[in-house]
């Protein structure tokens, strides 16, 4: 199905074949050609042992070159979640990039790969190190192309591209010859952020901005390898299906944190207050979007820290941990309480000594 990979991809690598002058340039990339083969052999259900075997030796080769990548690269990590449908000229997508821009320094940044937040979020960390001249330069380019089509069903079983998509297929062309742009005006030695996409989702394209990418077949993999390495805390942009189950999977996490200290960071960020708005819909349209999690989140995870704790100053503490805002400085403040505990354990990871590191059995009682 593909090459054993030695290590982490580069976007180069990744985007190997592309053409901004091909009305399919989008579809001529070895990502592109990976994810076709994917859909050919059965996509989330393999069609035999043997490409079973295959993805999971690639996976594998992935989740070691992830481990060489993090003894090499030491800063605590930050995970950046949320929807791949926000576009690049809304005020979310330029908060995120703003926010990683402020956080590179002291943090990792890791995503899930993909356009919207994700993609803002390793925008903002590409552009670090720039004026902000040069940064605001970039978001325009980018604004230029605002939105990824959708390529739901862009293939067929036997791995031809589907009818209608003529016009969705320049689309997404554009958008990934103004990221390559726009990356072209970033450093040439860019500060380091990693990537973790799937080809489960193989019809979105690899933005360039990472410096790193673990591309995984498995996406069971893939989720648990962002929220698990994401252990100095996660940033929760506006999102909707996939981000809920990420913020879920981190709730567990906390939910049976053995101590206060293994409790990690949970941010909701939004300027206008996405995660603690009810959606608005009126004839049968959404008028206002939003997902109301901040009692939801706050109340699970209360009565789980009494559950452990049993102790009013530790419970407060964790819940210290849990905010809704989009204040950089609060940001800071959250992270930092817990970005020593969170190196320790990446210390411990990397060393090949996972009983150590207090997030890697649940401590269910």
């Amino acid at each position: 199905m593909s090459n054993t990979p030695q290590g982490l991809y580069s976007s180069d690598e990744l985007l190997e074949g592309f053409s901004a002058t091909d009305s399919l340039g989008f579809t001529l990339t070895r990502d592109f050609s990976i994810f076709r083969s994917f859909v050919m052999a059965g996509g989330a259900v393999p069609s035999s042992l043997m490409v079973r075997r295959d993805q999971a030796d690639h996976d594998a080769c992935i989740g070691d070159g992830l481990r060489r990548f993090l003894k090499a690269h030491k800063k605590p990590l930050v995970g950046v979640m949320g929807g791949h449908g926000v576009t690049r000229n809304s005020d979310a997508y330029v908060d995120i990039a703003r926010l990683t821009r402020h956080l590179a320094e002291k943090y990792l940044i890791v995503t899930g790969g993909g356009p919207g937040v994700m993609e803002a979020a390793h925008v903002g960390v590409a552009f670090s190190t720039s004026p902000e001249a040069t940064f605001q330069a970039a978001l325009k380019k980018l604004a230029d192309k605002p939105v990824f089509p959708g390529l739901d069903n862009l293939l067929a079983e036997d791995g031809s591209i589907s009818g209608g998509m003529d016009d969705r297929l320049v689309q997404a062309r554009d958008w990934l010859q103004a990221a390559i742009e726009a990356k072209s005006m970033a450093p040439a030695a860019m500060p380091v952020s990693l990537a973790i996409p799937t080809w489960l989702y193989g019809a979105e394209p690899t933005m360039p901005f990472a410096t790193h990418y673990g591309k995984y077949f498995q996406n069971s993999i893939r989720e648990e390898a962002l929220i698990s390495n994401s252990r100095a805390g996660i940033i929760y942009g506006e999102g909707g299906g996939g981000t809920l189950r990420e913020i879920f999977q981190d709730v567990e996490l906390n939910f049976y944190a053995k101590e206060p200290k293994d409790f990690t960071p949970m941010i909701f960020f939004s300027r206008d207050g996405f995660w603690q708005r009810e959606a608005v819909i009126r004839d049968q349209q959404v008028v206002e979007n939003g997902i109301k999690l901040d009692e939801v989140v706050h109340n699970i995870l209360r009565a789980a820290r009494y559950g452990i704790d049993k102790d009013d100053e530790k419970v407060r503490s964790c819940m210290a941990k849990i905010c809704f805002t989009d204040d950089h400085d609060e940001i800071d403040e959250v992270l930092s309480v817990h970005a020593g505990h969170a190196r320790q354990n990446l210390i411990y990871a990397i060393n090949a000594e996972p009983l150590k590191v207090t997030i890697s059995r649940l401590n269910r009682p």
